[in-house]
């Protein structure tokens, strides 16, 4: 008997919270303006979710979304009777929501994608999108397909711009890299790449279950979030550091700020935030990037 009124108590204090948290984030939803449901789109729900999984459970992807909420310092929301998981983060300064997008077509699609509030006042207009797809699959501006110059990228992609300068240089090699690897990620070239007024989008056609598909997801949409931001920084005469690099530097192996000896390719890791190269060990010692004011605790093996 004991034993049941224990059962019954944790049942209710169990039920009480996912009550609480349930409708906690329905008024918190309810309290969004518009300005706040354009930038962040629709969420799909659980069911559809389900059903377009042959009804397999969610706990993976939930998961999946703990996680990746975990690592980038987020807040994870998941109403499970209402919609699929997601994640809402800062990256740098942008606000950001990863979610599992679900389109309005005759034939249920589920994109996982990522949006990025831009600054205010920011006006220029670009999307991008494999030349395969129909012209009903996505809307674009009404203007020309943009060529950037590249005989490998422009064959492969629509690109279309309020401003074609502007296009062509936002669009510089590390980019165009950024959203081919986009493309050809678990295995399927149905992407979006959307930036207007309000937000960026980044939308990939796939429910990424996988905890490094998204990760990679969610790095390679960040590079294009950070190329708006480096130009938002110019137009607000803000002087920016070179986003990487040089080949000049490269070469002559660049000195680590926590040893102060120089770093061979083969031992280098880069922080995530500032690209700043570091000994491996050195990292692991230090536990974070050495650069003042940087913080940053990932690092990556290339850039």
């Amino acid at each position: 008997m004991e034993l049941v009124v224990i059962l019954v108590i944790i049942f209710v204090i169990y039920g009480a919270g996912w009550i609480w948290q349930t409708v906690n984030d329905i008024v918190g939803d309810a309290r969004r303006t518009q300005w706040d449901r354009g930038v962040y789109g629709q969420v799909a729900s659980s069911r559809a979710v389900r059903k377009s999984l042959g009804g397999a459970d969610l706990g993976q992807l939930r998961q999946t979304f703990q996680r990746f909420a975990e690592l980038y310092d987020g807040q994870s929301h998941d109403r499970q009777l209402f919609e699929s998981p997601k994640v809402s983060f800062t990256w740098h300064g942008s606000r950001a929501l990863l979610s599992i997008y679900e389109a309005n077509e005759s034939e249920a699609r589920f994109y996982t994608q990522v949006t990025f509030t831009v600054p205010e006042g920011w006006a220029r207009r670009l999307e991008i999108f494999p030349q395969r797809f129909q012209e009903g699959d996505v809307r674009y501006l009404n203007v020309d397909d943009i060529r950037v110059g590249d005989p490998e990228f422009d064959p492969r992609w629509v690109v279309k711009s309020d401003d074609a300068s502007f296009a062509k240089e936002f669009l510089d090699g590390k980019s165009r890299q950024a959203v081919e690897d986009l493309r050809s990620l678990v295995g399927n070239d149905r992407l979006l790449v959307s930036l207007n007024g309000s937000r960026l989008m980044v939308r990939k056609q796939e429910i990424l279950f996988k905890f490094d598909d998204l990760v990679v997801f969610a790095e390679l949409a960040s590079h294009v979030c950070d190329r708006v931001l480096q130009f938002w920084q110019r137009q607000s005469g803000i002087e920016i550091m070179d986003d990487g690099p040089s080949a000049a530097s490269e070469a002559a192996e660049p000195t680590c700020q926590v040893c102060g000896a120089k770093i061979p390719g083969d031992l280098r890791v880069y922080c995530r935030r500032c690209r700043t190269p570091h000994h491996k060990d050195c990292w692991e010692f230090n536990g974070q990037c050495s650069t003042y004011a940087c913080g940053e605790k990932r690092n990556m093996l290339k850039y």
